[in-house]
């Protein structure tokens, strides 16, 4: 029985982790960029970003309903919807691209610099027709501010 144990803490050592890989990892692919959308006219939404947070404020007439804010076009958060007059605090942190990774905020303990932000636009229903049948159409937004903290 001496001899024994030292080899089957020798396998526990050289078995255990191995079992540890092979869990299935929480991995959900989402969608990617819309490339293929078409582009509107740059609006008046207004995105400014403090640390790791960004306010968007809907200057225009228009009421969104749920939508998609692109970041980079790469990252992306759902929002509700985006009424007239109404500012959106949200946390970068919330932002992920297709494969679950989030959006680099930066902060005290970040490990590697904080992605900054050069373009900004929000994906939103509009009228289907022929041309677009799905009705979804890119809304460019303005970046006023990048503050890092």
């Amino acid at each position: 029985m001496k001899r024994r144990l030292p080899a089957l803490i020798s396998l526990a050592v050289l078995v255990l982790p191995a079992l540890g890989c092979l869990g299935s990892p929480d991995f959900t692919e989402s969608q990617s960029y819309p490339e293929g959308l078409r582009k509107l006219e740059p609006s008046n939404i207004q995105l400014y970003r403090s640390g790791k947070t960004v306010y968007l404020s809907n200057t225009t007439a228009t009421n969104f309903g749920p939508s998609t804010i692109w970041l980079n076009q790469w990252f992306k958060k759902e929002v509700d919807g985006f009424a007239i007059g109404e500012t959106l605090k949200l946390g970068l942190s919330g932002f992920s691209d297709e494969f679950g990774d989030e959006f680099r905020g930066g902060g005290f303990f970040a490990a590697r610099a904080p992605d900054r932000i050069v373009l900004a636009e929000l994906e939103i229903d509009t009228e289907r027709t022929v041309e677009n049948p799905t009705g979804r159409v890119l809304l460019p937004l303005i970046v006023v501010g990048q503050r890092e903290e």
